[in-house]
């Protein structure tokens, strides 16, 4: 992976980004749920029972993106941690080799 870099800072901000993302595809759906209930009211029948049921794996599916970007964006925010963490031992064991040098 020669010439990939990254910081916490740019890690953090990708991880609210996708919150951010989640956030809004959650009030598209809203958005689209409010519209298809609307519509429900008006349907009988075999009609009603295969909308309903559409609407089950679209709510299923909704589920699914907000729990996949949820996940990575904490993976995300777990690598930062650690980046820094790696970066916090290694400048503390230069200190360390430098010191004795001295």
């Amino acid at each position: 992976m020669s010439g990939f870099g990254t910081t916490t800072a740019e890690l953090d901000t990708l991880a609210k980004r996708i919150i951010e993302a989640d956030e809004t595809a959650q009030a598209k759906i809203r958005q689209v749920r409010d519209a298809a209930e609307t519509v429900a009211a008006t349907w009988k029948g075999a009609a009603f029972t295969a909308f309903q049921n559409l609407i089950s794996r679209f709510d299923a599916d909704a589920a699914k993106v907000q729990e996949a970007l949820r996940a990575i964006a904490e993976q995300i925010s777990d690598t930062s941690k650690v980046y820094a963490q790696n970066e916090a031992a290694q400048e503390a064991e230069i200190s360390n080799v430098t010191a004795r040098l001295g």
